[in-house]
Order: structure tokens, then C-alpha cells, then sequence
């Protein structure tokens, strides 16, 4: 089957719900660590406040999102469907939201996402401190071309 081109496209109302289901999807899916309690928190609208937010589509078909803090470069949330996982469909947004912010942006992993921490690493981010939050360890990665 002939993988479809992916497009990116800035956020518009029309997308919030199918974002807002992806987003809780998989929340639930990767973060296996968290409780039914924190699970229940989740919201996208509360958690994307006022942030730029990059939607990421092959043909119709929603493949996952990136938001980001403006004022500070800081790239919030990255998430991409389990069906578009593996297909380089993350690489590409995240190569997208960094040229928006001109090649210098920061982000936060949670030490027990593994994979999220392979993945940056692999494209080129630095890891600059760690620290503790209320969902657990993170690393506090960097990019700069």
C-alpha cells in the first residue's frame, strides 16, 4: 500500500474534538504508569491553553499533533496515533514545529516514556538537566541546529 503524503496544518476549531480524542487515546495507551484518577484529569482543551498547535493529517485521516508554549520554544505536547507510529510521521512534525520556532526549542520527557526519550535522542535533541514533577522524572531536552 502506497503510504499518502503527510500534511501539516495550524489548528482550527474544526479539529478540537478529533484532537481531544486523540490526545486522551494516547495519553491512556502510552502513559500505563498513571492511575485511572490522573487518567481522568486529562484534557486537552485545559492542557493546549493558548498554545500554537501543529495537526499533522495523511490524506483525511488525523495521524497526531504538536503544541507549543510560545514564549519560550517550549514544544508542550507531541503525540501520534499508534496507527501512524514507526512511519517517520513524528520525525516530520517535529522537524515542522522546530523550523516554525527557527531551530531552537526545548521540551520535557518523562524518564519512564523510554521510547519518547529514544526518539529525541535519536533526532538530534540534548538532554540539559532532569528533574522531578508530579507525573514522575523527566529529562529536559534541547535543540539547537
Amino acid at each position: 500500500m502506497e503510504q499518502r503524503p503527510v500534511t501539516f496544518t495550524r489548528f482550527k476549531e474544526t479539529d478540537r474534538a478529533e484532537l481531544a480524542a486523540l490526545y486522551e487515546q494516547v495519553m491512556r495507551e502510552t502513559f500505563y504508569w498513571f492511575d485511572e484518577a490522573r487518567l481522568n484529569e486529562v484534557s486537552f482543551d485545559d492542557d493546549t491553553e493558548s498554545e500554537f498547535i501543529v495537526v499533522a493529517r495523511v490524506g483525511e485521516k488525523l495521524a497526531g499533533f504538536a503544541s507549543v508554549w510560545l514564549p519560550d520554544n517550549f514544544i508542550h505536547h507531541l503525540y501520534i496515533d499508534s496507527a501512524f507510529q514507526g512511519m517517520g510521521i513524528g520525525k516530520a512534525l517535529l522537524g515542522n514545529v522546530v523550523k516554525r520556532l527557527q531551530g531552537n526549542a526545548t521540551l520535557k520527557c518523562l524518564v519512564l516514556n523510554s521510547r519518547a526519550v529514544q526518539f529525541y535522542k535519536k533526532n538530534g535533541w540534548k538532554q540539559i538537566s532532569m528533574g522531578d514533577s508530579d507525573d514522575g522524572e523527566y529529562i529536559l531536552f534541547a535543540y539547537n541546529p
